[in-house]
């Protein structure tokens, strides 16, 4: 149904080539597609469009909503009344989940490392620094990254009404080097969503990363099907190499053939994880004033069973 309701977004852009309206936004941020929401979002116009009525004669008609270019908003859809004010977020990365381009400094302390002292996501950084030095670090992290007067900055600025945070299914259920390591997070969680309600922003929550990985990136907390090369290198002698981008696999979903390209057997226990942390941050934020909606899972691979998705 979700893939059924995009097409006329993806369709739309296509023939069209005009701004999305934000209900196609929210549709594309809720499904979880994070590179569909950034080509969207770098569409929208940041400028802010005046309260006014859409023109009947502007609207575009789909099965579910019809779309209006002049104000970049839909109507004919019950449930899509409340993203009917245009959606201009920016995304607070880099901060509950790791991400090494993001923020390198975090980890180049393990430059001069080997295969088995180097950290490369979130996941390898609590298991080669251990719960307490990897709490330490990630605290200190956490109250720098993010503040208070970024959000002050942001709202201020009248650019962004909205933000995306990524979460690890880690902070609600921990498992693995996680136990220990991000003791705490949640304090952080807290704090945006009552700073974005103090300074009139919404808050998406997304859950970047689950179990067994959903995408095989280090987005997701932790990078799989990694390979060390190091022993194989001719010149120059020393380095510690890997290979990656090429085999990665995502067990979030199970054991993935890489012949048939099908998981013959699905992972229920991982599923259920999932949706135990899905369920535990609806009881813990669901009533707070500045949640938007939360995003079950961010970027699944394209091999992953729609049918179980």
């Amino acid at each position: 149904t979700v893939i059924h309701l995009l097409q006329p977004c993806l369709q739309l852009r296509k023939t069209m080539k005009v701004s999305f309206p934000s209900r196609c936004l929210a549709l594309a941020a809720l499904i979880s597609l994070g590179d569909v929401a950034d080509v969207f979002a770098d569409d929208v116009d940041a400028t802010e469009e005046t309260a006014s009525d859409p023109d009947p004669d502007d609207g575009i008609s789909f099965k579910h909503f019809v779309a209006y270019k002049s104000t970049q908003t839909c109507t004919g859809d019950e449930h899509a009344k409340p993203f009917n004010n245009q959606i201009r977020g920016v995304n607070l990365g880099g901060w509950l989940v790791l991400e090494p381009w993001i923020t390198p400094s975090l980890f180049y302390q393990f430059l001069e490392g080997n295969e088995t002292s180097v950290a490369m996501d979130h996941y390898s950084f609590c298991e080669v620094l251990g719960p307490e030095e990897g709490n330490k670090q990630l605290k200190r992290h956490w109250d720098t990254w993010v503040t208070e007067e970024h959000i002050k900055e942001l709202a201020e600025s009248g650019a962004v009404n909205s933000l995306r945070l990524p979460v690890g299914d880690w902070m609600y259920k921990p498992y693995g080097p996680y136990i220990g390591c991000t003791d705490g997070a949640n304090e952080y969680v807290e704090n945006v969503l009552d700073w974005a309600s103090e300074y009139g922003l919404s808050v998406l929550i997304d859950v970047h990363g689950l179990k067994g990985s959903q995408n095989g990136f280090d987005n997701s907390g932790q990078s799989m099907n990694m390979q060390w090369t190091s022993s194989i290198n001719k010149y120059p002698r020393g380095l510690t190499t890997f290979q990656h981008w090429p085999i990665r696999n995502a067990g979030w979903m199970g054991e993935f053939n890489v012949t048939t390209l099908e998981y013959p057997e699905i992972n229920r226990e991982n599923i259920q994880h999932a949706l135990d942390v899905l369920e535990e941050i609806v009881k813990m934020f669901a009533g707070h004033p500045a949640v938007l909606g939360l995003e079950p899972v961010n970027e699944p691979w394209e091999h992953t069973p729609i049918k179980e998705l």
